[in-house]
Parts: C-alpha cells; sequence; structure tokens
C-alpha cells in the first residue's frame, strides 16, 4: 500500500468507527432479533403490508419516470429561460420537512382543502394522496438525474439521426433514450427506494389501511413494545434496499453528464410539451409549500394573523425552535468533520470499498436505525447523544456524496504544479484542492443540514419531552381536531421551512451543486 493510499485509510478511520459502532452494531443486533421470529413473514397482514409498501413505491417510480423523463430530455436539449434556476429549485422539495408536505397536501386535498371546496374532490384517506406526497419529494430527483443522463448524449448523435429522416420523437426514442437509459433507471430505483422507506407521509396521510413496512415498525417498536416483530420486518426491509442499493451504484457508474452549449429555442410541440411537462411539475412540487403559507394565513372566514400570534405566543414555540436549531448544528458539526475527512480519504486510498461504505447509512431508514439503537444500546436510550448520533449517521453520506466527486474533479496537474513551486503536500491541498472542492463541500452541508432540520422518523422514537423539535410539535398539533389548531400547526411548518430554506441558501450560497 502506498503512503497516500494509507493515509487515505487513516483519513476515513475515524467515521469508518463511527459506522461500525451506529450503523452496524445496531443492525447487527436487529437482524440477530429478528432472526428469532422469521415466522411474521408467513402472516397474511405482514405479507399485505409488503406488498403495499412495494406497490405504492412502484406506482410512484412509474409516475416519475413518465412525467419526469421527458421533461429531462427536452430541458437537455433545447435552451429555456431560467433552466438552470428552475434545476436549483428542483431541490428545495427535497429538503423540505415532510410534516410540511404533509400539512400542504392536506391543506388542498384533504377534507376542507381548497381543491376539495372548489370541486368536491377529497382525496384524504385515499393512496392517491400518498403517491402525490411521494412524487413531491422525488419527483426532482427523477428530474436531476435523468438532465443528468440526457446531457451525456452528444447532440450531433441526435442530429445525424434527424438528418436521416427520423422526426425528433423517433430520435429521442432511438438514439437519446438507450444511451440516458442508466441515468434514467437510476433514479426510478432511487425514487423507488425513498418511496419504499419513507415514514412520515404514510404515517401521517395513510392511516390504517394504508401504513407501510416503516409504519409497521414504528406501530411494533414504540405503541406495541415488539422489538423482536420489528426487528424481522427491518431484516426483511434491509434486503429490499440492499439490492436496491446495488442497483442504483451500478447503474451511476457514468459520471455526471455535462450539459451542452448553443442549444436551440424550443418551438411548436417541443415548447408545449415543455410548457405543460413544466408546469405540472410546479403543481406537484411548489403548490403544496404555497398552501402550507396561505393556509397559515387564511382562515376559513378570510385573511387572519391569529394562527400565527397562537404560535408566537405559545410556550413551548421557543424551546421547539432552539432544540431543532442546536440538534441540527450539532449534527452539522460532526458530519462535517466525518465527512469532510472520509471524502479526502476515499479520494486518496482510491478504494471502491469505501465508496460503497459511504452509501451504507442511506439503506436504513431512520426508524430502523432507531429500532436498532433501542436493542444494541439500551443503557443510552432516551439520551441527548444517541439521538445525535443518529442525526449524525443519517447526514454523513450527504456531505461525503458531495464532497467526493468534487475531489476526484480536480486536476491532478494543479497540485503537481503547486508541488514543483515547492508547496508540501499539506499546503498544496490546502491552497489549491481546498478552494476548489469548497463549494461541493458546502452544498453537501446545506442538504444535510436542511435534512436534519426536518427529521422526523428517529427522533419520534428517540426522542423526550424536553428535546422536543419543530417535527414533533407539528406532528403533536396536527393529531389535535379543530380548524386552529390547523392552522397552527401551518404557521409552526413555515416556520419549518423558512429555517431550512435558509439554512440551505446560506450554507450552499448558490455555489454547489448536489445530484
Amino acid at each position: 500500500m502506498t503512503g497516500s493510499r494509507l493515509a487515505g485509510w487513516l483519513l476515513a478511520l475515524p467515521a469508518l468507527l463511527f459506522t461500525a459502532l451506529f450503523l452496524a452494531v445496531p443492525l447487527g443486533r436487529t437482524l440477530a432479533e429478528g432472526g428469532l421470529t422469521l415466522g411474521v413473514w408467513r402472516d397474511p397482514y405482514f405479507l399485505g403490508r409488503l406488498g403495499w409498501t412495494l406497490a405504492q413505491a412502484g406506482v410512484t417510480a412509474l409516475a416519475a419516470l413518465l412525467l419526469g423523463a421527458p421533461l429531462a430530455y427536452l430541458l437537455s436539449r433545447y435552451e429555456v429561460p431560467g433552466k438552470a434556476l428552475f434545476l436549483r429549485l428542483l431541490l428545495l422539495p427535497f429538503v423540505t420537512p415532510t410534516l410540511v408536505a404533509v400539512l400542504g397536501l392536506s391543506a388542498l386535498l384533504g377534507p376542507q382543502g381548497w381543491v376539495t371546496r372548489l370541486t368536491g374532490l377529497d382525496l384524504s384517506d385515499t393512496p392517491a394522496l400518498l403517491v402525490l406526497g411521494n412524487l413531491f419529494f422525488n419527483l426532482p430527483v427523477m428530474i436531476r438525474l435523468g438532465y443528468g443522463g440526457f446531457s451525456r448524449v452528444p447532440p450531433s448523435l441526435i442530429g445525424a439521426a434527424r438528418s436521416l429522416g427520423a422526426g425528433a420523437t423517433r430520435a429521442a426514442l432511438d438514439v437519446a433514450l438507450p444511451l440516458a437509459l442508466p441515468g434514467l433507471a437510476a433514479g426510478a430505483v432511487l425514487v423507488f427506494l425513498y418511496s419504499a422507506l419513507s415514514f412520515g407521509l404514510p404515517l401521517a396521510l395513510g392511516g390504517e389501511r394504508y401504513a407501510t413496512l416503516e409504519v409497521e415498525i414504528y406501530t411494533l417498536t414504540a405503541l406495541q413494545l415488539r422489538l423482536s416483530e420489528a426487528s424481522a420486518l427491518i431484516a426483511g426491509q434491509l434486503l429490499l434496499t440492499l439490492v436496491a442499493t446495488w442497483g442504483y451504484t451500478h447503474l451511476t457508474r457514468g459520471g455526471v453528464g455535462v450539459p451542452a452549449g448553443g442549444l436551440p429555442r424550443a418551438r411548436g410541440g417541443a415548447a408545449g410539451a415543455l410548457l405543460a411537462l413544466g408546469a405540472v411539475t410546479v403543481l406537484v412540487c411548489f403548490a403544496p409549500l404555497a398552501a402550507v403559507v396561505a393556509r397559515g394565513l387564511l382562515g376559513s372566514a378570510g385573511p387572519t394573523l391569529a394562527y400565527w400570534q397562537g404560535v408566537l405566543s405559545s410556550e413551548d414555540t421557543p424551546l421547539l425552535v432552539w432544540n431543532t436549531v442546536r440538534f441540527g448544528l450539532m449534527a452539522l458539526l460532526g458530519a462535517g468533520i466525518l465527512g469532510g475527512l472520509y471524502a479526502w480519504g476515499a479520494w486518496l486510498a482510491r478504494s471502491r470499498a469505501l465508496d460503497v461504505v459511504s452509501l451504507l447509512p442511506l439503506m436504513v431508514s431512520p426508524v430502523s436505525l432507531a429500532v436498532g439503537y433501542l436493542l444494541a444500546y439500551p443503557v443510552l436510550a432516551a439520551t441527548l447523544p444517541l439521538l445525535i448520533a443518529a442525526y449524525v449517521l443519517l447526514a454523513l453520506p450527504l456531505v461525503i456524496r458531495s464532497a467526493l466527486p468534487a475531489l476526484r474533479a480536480v486536476p491532478p496537474r494543479l497540485l503537481e504544479a503547486a508541488r514543483t513551486l515547492g508547496a508540501g503536500g499539506f499546503t498544496a491541498h490546502r491552497t489549491v484542492t481546498f478552494p476548489l472542492v469548497l463549494p461541493a463541500l458546502r452544498g453537501g452541508s446545506a442538504l444535510a443540514l436542511a435534512t436534519v432540520l426536518g427529521e422526523f422518523g428517529a427522533t419520534l422514537v428517540l426522542t423526550r419531552p424536553e428535546w422536543a423539535t419543530l417535527s414533533t410539535g407539528l406532528y403533536e398539533r396536527l393529531g389535535r381536531p379543530g380548524e386552529r389548531n390547523l392552522g397552527e400547526a401551518c404557521a409552526l411548518a413555515t416556520v419549518l421551512l423558512l429555517l431550512s430554506a435558509a439554512a440551505f441558501i446560506m450554507l450552499d450560497g448558490g455555489e454547489g451543486e448536489v445530484t
């Protein structure tokens, strides 16, 4: 092993030890516990939950593919005003806290929703609302990965097909689609995985009838104390995520697409399709956010500040905000240090194993992780370090997966030039590598912080009343009947949304690119 590779493994060691303690050990304990009660998989009830979990995730992935792939292709082939801003804004739903989306969808399509009042269409207690919620979060993922895949297709190939008589649609299907298929498939796999592991959406929108495996795991753990059966469900779910993650890593080996320059402006049918697909995307991804803000300002009798006054005058609001911010910053500090060192180490070591290990935390849902902690570390249950460790683990891959591609993109000749001018190894990295990687590191940190601020699954299992966050405060208000509680929940959700968006904008600064 060369000196640089050894240094890389040493730099990655702290994060490897952390992952072993707070991922491998809890998972091993969970699998050992679940191995004793695998009989749950012969229970028709749990098999039905598994079937529904796979079905709703599959429908979401198919819908995201059918809507996102054509839009991604058109964005990659035509010059569209505001395209760069649109692609960046698509990150906003991804960092939106789950319960904010729940409130937005309920404000639009729930029993008293605005669309329901206008059309009479009430989607509450139906699977359609859950699929729409999944699309809210995951359609941007499909579009961005599809855009990267289509951007790898040379425009000259499509031009050659057109010159041979193929129409625009035929050229797209015969030339662009096969070449971009790995990126599209990776997007579909990721959407399927995120939808299958979703917790807050099915808990709040699915009800008892449309509960997924994640909701069942939470119910068995937190409400019924049937940890063995919950562990068996987690073991089966982990097998599913292993297969999906393996597929995703193999499909994304092609790199990131580079947008072509000098693209023509969209006209005719292309312009109409762009407008129609873009409008549907905006409605799916941004209408719930606008509904949350508006619902906090509008009562049944018209505009009112009563909901905001109720939130601002509540004794628990300052505690909710303080806990949310301090827990998020503590997690960011841990994930930033561990993730930065790990990414640097993986780059130096050039190890495929380190690359794969960085994906492992993405394979385990927050609820499953929290159950593993309760089994592996019962003495630490209901302690703040365990909760922060869960946050750090969930944020860690977001930092690593943002910084590592940027490190690999640093031209080796720049470091060589710095060394020929007399700079040592550390100085060369400090003056050359770090400034080039900083935008990506900031982008990953922004995504990690915004995600942790709205984390709900692990918090609900591991928290104590004095550690309540904006997410748990939201969930509590959602459980109370009455228009005032819903209005105050929307006002509180607006605070959480603004907090997440501000954290993302301040850290990312519009420079980093997170994919």
